[in-house]
């Protein structure tokens, strides 16, 4: 019998973000007949006991290298590379003590760390991108290089789009060893129905930083009321523009309008309470925040940014796709459904449905399943179903 694939998944730190729920959901759902897993962290971070427990943090066999304290925020090029070289020895101590057959690394600077180890015939690395080499808020010249560096360098590598794949291949990455697998969620019993009433409600959630866009909701929102829409916005999240952003809003009149409601520890229960959801991200790998708002049933209205929302929404089916940076254009589809509770279910349904076939976790731990299969040489047997079980 083949013994199960040593798998050891690699991450900065378990921070509240999306690349770090996907992991999760990714190493609780590989089967544990196939994979023996581990989770290695380089910084420490501490965990909210919501965290944990969306997480599931107690089920993971987590390793925690301890380089340093996970920190939010730019830390600069010297801290960078200091804390890379405590990573290597530590990281590559750890590799020879478990001997994995796969080495998979979440996010650039995770693949950083195992590209700069000595791997030849040890073990195969399999990196996974989910920003784009340009991201708005993590950008620079370096870090595109670099980016680019642990792709081009991977024996295997994944992305959530066929947009941000494309972007990759004419940066020079090989494209026979690229994969498209689309981020998941969880889907959620359908709340009860919400009875219609004015105002609707309707949701955005992410870090409030430049590159969500907010400043272009807050804009869209003073048109749309301008204009007579009855209708209240949510946003959660924190980051370091709130400030910046709740001046903005007052600003504008609309500080009664758009809400700034911080960190919400049950995205789900979140957008339950809500009738719709509205993303102006300027720029996203993925926007994993869509396809949660689809599996709670609600509509959504974004702009058609790179990268993510066009291979998400299908215009008219599940919501709406706006041009990017057409503030007006954004304003009318808010205004139509805060105008129109059966338009909103309509779409919100429809979208409920998509999340459930296109985006679901069982589905991406069967790609997922298929990538280290492949990039380890092995195959299996045809039309085998995948028993989502822990692989520990």
């Amino acid at each position: 019998m083949t013994r199960p694939l040593r798998l050891m998944a690699v991450l900065p730190g378990l921070a509240p973000g999306g690349a770090e729920v996907q992991l999760a959901q990714l190493l609780h759902g590989l089967p544990r007949e196939e994979f023996e897993c581990e989770l290695v962290t380089l910084f420490s971070a501490r965990l909210d006991p919501e965290l944990e427990r969306r997480l599931n943090v107690g089920a993971l066999p987590l390793r925690d290298l301890a380089v340093a304290p996970l920190r939010d925020g730019e830390q600069g090029a010297l801290h960078a590379a200091r804390n890379l070289q405590r990573a290597r020895p530590l990281l590559a101590a750890r590799i020879r003590e478990f001997r994995p057959d796969i080495v998979y690394t979440r996010l650039w600077y995770a693949g950083l760390t195992v590209a700069s180890l000595p791997r030849r015939g040890r073990f195969i690395h399999v990196a996974n991108e989910e920003n784009a080499l340009d991201n708005l808020d993590d950008r620079g010249r370096a870090k595109r290089l670099l980016r680019r560096f642990v792709i081009a360098q991977a024996d295997a590598w994944v992305v959530p789009t066929r947009g941000l794949f494309d972007e990759f291949v004419r940066g020079g990455a090989r494209a026979g060893r690229g994969r498209v697998v689309y981020n998941a969620t969880a889907i959620p019993p359908l709340p009860a129905p919400r009875a219609a009433s004015a105002p609707a409600r309707f949701a955005a959630m992410g870090r409030l930083v430049p590159g969500k866009g907010f400043d272009r909701l807050l804009r869209a929102a003073a048109l749309a009321r301008g204009a007579g829409a009855d209708f209240r916005v949510d946003v959660a999240g924190e980051g370091p523009e709130r400030g910046p952003l709740e001046a903005l809003a007052r600003e504008l009149g609309v500080e009664d309008v758009v809400r700034f409601v911080g960190y919400v520890h049950d995205p789900h229960a979140f957008l339950a309470e809500h009738d719709a959801f509205l993303l102006t991200s300027r720029a996203e790998g993925f926007a994993n925040v869509l396809v949660e708002a689809m599996a709670c049933g609600l509509p959504v209205v974004a702009m058609d940014i790179h990268y993510g929302p066009n291979e998400i929404v299908v215009p008219g089916e599940t919501g709406f796709l706006v041009p990017d940076g057409d503030l007006a254009g954004f304003a009318a589809r808010l205004r139509e459904l805060a105008a129109d509770p059966a338009l909103r279910g309509r779409l919100g349904a429809a979208g409920r449905a998509r999340a459930e076939a296109v985006f679901s976790t069982a589905r991406m731990v069967t790609q997922f399943r298929d990538v280290f299969f492949r990039a380890a040489g092995r195959s299996r047997p045809e039309g085998e179903r995948t028993r989502v079980r822990p692989s520990w």
